[in-house]
């Protein structure tokens, strides 16, 4: 991992631009020194010298990038004014500009960038001045520059706007992680809480049915240990799932918020939230059926864990004073909970509102999948509407 993230760096945003730039004009200060030492010290031009010393100078001023960049393209424009009078060295000029340009285009300080473009513009005109016969080079010198300029800058401004967006997706996984891993252990909570009890009801009623003085009680003792013994076995073995998933076991046994989960009724839950929004200003309309009473008591917990975590999100973020909906009906072999709000009209929707996918929703969404339930929350229209069902 370390090895990964050591050549990461090395290839890293400008840093393969300074390499590039070392390989290319050490090659070509190579040439030059090979040629200078084939033809002789003796026997060699001073350009022959002066494009060795020259080549050694560039390849200095790129590789100090690696640590300050503004100062290497301060010594490249300084190498370009005092080094290139003329086109002699003509490839390592075209080469040296590329290099740098490129290099200038991939720096975030926008006044660093139009510094140098500014010098580089400068010493093109002082180059047409000076350079008598060599102007001609300009053609060629002007657009590598522009063309390397705008093409650094594309690749670096889309590098940049992928690299936000990978943070954005870390930082939205690691946000959707926790949200499960807390969700989690709440359901894992709500579940201990509720076999427990239901164990504790399986252990007197079994005492009640040993000492029951007539086959009636008996029979009535030993029907609600079978149907919460059925229950409770479920529950468990929903809490065990949770439990594998997350490793949450150490943390199951308490810390949770009132109420309690032994004490939860989905049916119930629909007049507390009701009740609350209506304090809230909001004009709340009901409807339930009473076949959800035959749910199991974990799947009263699911929902109405559900209808409160939706509700603290009407009140903060639906229309004020505008109406709203809770509905709770058996639909086939599912119990369907269907709570819809006003969408606000004076706030834009934000990616951080809690309504339209914060943590509220990714645990939501656990919770229901954790119970083999669904859940849905989506905009329709001027409304927003969260639907969660859960199987009988």
């Amino acid at each position: 991992m370390k090895t990964q993230d050591n050549l990461r760096s090395l290839w890293n945003g400008s840093r393969i631009i300074v390499w590039v730039g070392i390989v290319i004009l050490g090659a070509i200060t190579a040439t030059e020194i090979i040629t200078l030492v084939n033809e002789g010290i003796e026997q060699s031009t001073t350009a022959d010298f002066h494009g060795a010393f020259l080549g050694i100078l560039l390849c200095i001023a790129v590789a100090l990038a690696f640590w300050l960049p503004s100062a290497s393209l301060g010594a490249y424009v300084a190498l370009l004014f005092f080094g290139f009078a003329s086109a002699a060295q003509i490839l390592l000029l075209i080469s040296s500009l590329i290099v740098f340009t490129a290099l200038s285009g991939s720096i975030d300080s926008a006044l660093l960038r139009r510094l140098y473009l500014s010098f580089i513009g400068a010493w093109m005109l002082q180059f047409a001045v000076r350079a008598e016969d060599d102007v001609m080079a300009l053609v060629v010198l002007i657009p590598a520059v522009l063309l390397t300029y705008i093409a650094a800058r594309s690749i670096f401004v889309l590098r940049e706007k992928n690299q936000q967006s990978a943070r954005q997706m870390d930082a939205l996984r690691e946000r959707t992680e926790s949200a499960i891993r807390n969700e989690r252990k709440n359901i894992a909570r709500d579940l201990h809480d509720i076999v427990a009890h239901d164990i504790t009801i399986v252990a007197m009623q079994s005492k009640a049915a040993k000492f029951a003085d007539n086959e009636q009680a008996s029979r009535e003792a030993l029907d609600v240990i079978s149907k919460l013994s059925s229950e409770t076995l479920h529950d468990l073995r929903l809490m065990l799932n949770v439990l594998r998933t997350d490793g949450t076991m150490s943390d199951v046994g308490g810390g949770h918020d009132a109420p309690a989960a032994t004490t939860i009724h989905a049916l119930q839950g629909v007049q507390v939230f009701s009740r609350r929004l209506r304090d809230a200003g909001f004009d709340v309309q009901t409807h339930t059926g009473e076949e959800i009473a035959d749910l199991p008591r974990s799947a009263h917990t699911a929902l109405y864990r559900v209808m409160q975590e939706a509700t603290t999100n009407i009140i903060k973020h639906a229309e004020p004073n505008t109406v709203c909906s809770i509905s709770l009906n058996r639909i086939g072999g599912k119990a369907v909970l269907r709570m819809v709000n006003q969408m606000p009209t004076g706030k834009p929707l934000s990616d951080r509102d809690a309504l339209w996918g914060g943590s509220g929703l990714i645990g939501m969404e656990d919770r229901m999948q954790a119970f083999g339930g669904h859940f849905e929350a989506e905009q329709q229209g001027s409304r927003w509407v969260l639907v969660a069902d859960i199987p009988f």
